[in-house]
């Protein structure tokens, strides 16, 4: 849906605030893993160290789903407010006791306390992304734009900058940050008020489902083509203590390719090209364990590893998002992604995939590779023809052809609503005001505009802004 009348200005705060909240988040996503990771070198085993390391990624990708279902647990936003803040203080304490801590014990249990909470938060940070893509337009880019900010943030503190124990207070205050940004400033409210989908065509929610279970199966295919050179990278990392062989050197730098490619090309025609470049970036990927049997080539592995990470990374970030909306749970859904593929990576890394035979690798790659390719088949995803844009349209839930002033006339016409309700309504889905601010735009009491909420409330069968804002996103003019 193209909000075409949103105010410029507006709309360009809102990029400038996406952008910040997402960055913020990333930086301290990253840096707090490399940082668990890299402390534990001089306390645990180098056995534990990869067991820790791995329990991270799982305790991080479960805490997405745990956002979900506090939300569904804490239905009011100063319940939920109160327990992100606990969030906060433990994320807090952790990270800073890490920097103090010896014994192996007590690291894990403060390393695994940190990931959580960083989870949690990464739950609601997704929510809010997933809630503003069908608002605004080039929510690739802002992707692209903020996680490559944290990756550059990230090489500089880590590789240039000898902060020691600046580094724990700097993910405390970044980690603050991206909680109050989203607290404070949530995108159309971030609770869970799911989508009406009661009221949807059936053939639309069959359509959602399928799309679902194809996007899960595609993030579990890639998920599996990266582990072999994510758990042989590690290790080299570990058993040379990030000195021969360093994860987070110069070459982590390259995953930024990889997001401005699928974030750039996720802006053009509804993102449907997006499956198709990373289709093709996995067949290259497929055959890296070749070159990777050569130490020497060490270097250039990382490089083409991390330019895979990020198409990987933005392709079930875009994806996800562009469909969490048109769910009955989108905070569940928008970090799904994120989810499915830490799981499924700690899950295949449990399994000892890299200890088998280096023709074993890249024979499940290559099968991988075709489930790939006949998922995204499945869900028409490699049709970037009139095809294509059918299938897309199937899941919009309104007329893509009428303009948004002629959508939101239609809509008011369909509600029973005054012409005084039309322009109240307009406010409510297009900006952020509060009710005072919409009081004063329209030159009336807060009174007044409280009554006329009341009664679109009403008119539309809705009880909250976001539940309005759905029904609009939903609604068809048959």
């Amino acid at each position: 849906m193209d909000f075409a009348f949103i105010r410029p200005k507006k709309m360009h705060r809102r990029h400038l605030f996406l952008s910040a909240l997402f960055s913020i988040y990333m930086f301290a996503y990253m840096v707090t893993l490399t940082y668990i990771d890299l402390g534990n070198t001089g306390v645990s085993a180098f056995s534990w160290q990869l067991t820790l390391h791995y329990i991270d990624q799982a305790v991080t990708a479960a805490a997405f789903l745990a956002f979900a279902l506090l939300c569904r647990i804490c239905r009011d936003e100063k319940g939920r407010i109160r327990l992100l803040g606990m969030a906060n203080l433990a994320y807090t304490i952790s990270v800073i006791a890490l920097y103090f801590t010896q014994s192996a014990l007590a690291y894990s249990i403060l390393a695994i306390l940190a990931a959580f909470s960083l989870g949690v938060l990464g739950g609601m940070v997704y929510a809010c992304m997933a809630l503003a893509l069908p608002q605004i337009s080039g929510i690739g880019k802002i992707m692209a734009i903020g996680a490559s900010a944290a990756v550059v943030l990230q090489y500089v503190l880590q590789e240039h900058l000898d902060l020691m124990f600046g580094i724990p207070v700097m993910l405390s205050l970044a980690f603050s940050a991206t909680l109050w940004l989203a607290v404070n400033k949530p995108w159309g409210g971030w609770e869970d008020a799911g989508l009406p989908s009661d009221k949807m065509p059936l053939e639309s929610r069959n359509e959602i489902r399928k799309r679902l279970r194809i996007l899960s199966l595609t993030v579990v295919a890639l998920s599996v083509i990266g582990t072999f050179y994510d758990t042989q990278m590690m290790r080299l990392n570990v058993q040379t203590n990030y000195q021969e062989f360093d994860y987070y050197s110069w070459s982590r730098l390259f995953i930024i390719a990889g997001y401005i490619l699928i974030g750039f090309i996720g802006d053009l025609k509804k993102q449907k090209y997006v499956p198709l470049a990373t289709l093709c970036m996995a067949m290259f990927a497929v055959f890296n364990p070749i070159l990777f049997g050569e130490l020497e080539s060490y270097h250039v592995n990382m490089c083409l590893y991390y330019i895979f990470l990020g198409v990987n990374i933005a392709y079930f970030n875009l994806m996800f998002w562009n469909i969490a909306p048109k769910t009955k749970w989108p905070a569940l859904w928008a970090g799904m992604g994120r989810a499915i593929s830490g799981l499924a990576e700690v899950s295949l890394t449990a399994s000892h995939l890299a200890d088998l035979p280096m023709y074993f690798i890249i024979g499940i790659d290559i099968v991988m590779f075709v489930v790939l390719v006949i998922a995204m088949a499945c869900g028409n995803d490699l049709r970037i023809g009139s095809d294509a844009a059918n299938r897309e349209s199937d899941l919009e839930v309104g007329p893509a052809a009428m303009s948004p002033q002629e959508r939101l006339k239609l809509y008011a016409r369909r509600c029973s609503l005054t012409p005084r309700e039309t322009e109240v309504l307009e406010l409510l889905l297009t900006t952020d005001d509060d009710l005072q601010r919409i009081a004063d735009s329209l030159y009336i009491s807060r009174r007044m505009v409280q009554r006329y909420v009341s009664s679109i409330y009403e008119k539309t069968d809705t009880k909250t802004r976001l539940g309005l804002f759905q029904s609009y996103l939903n609604f068809t003019a048959d």
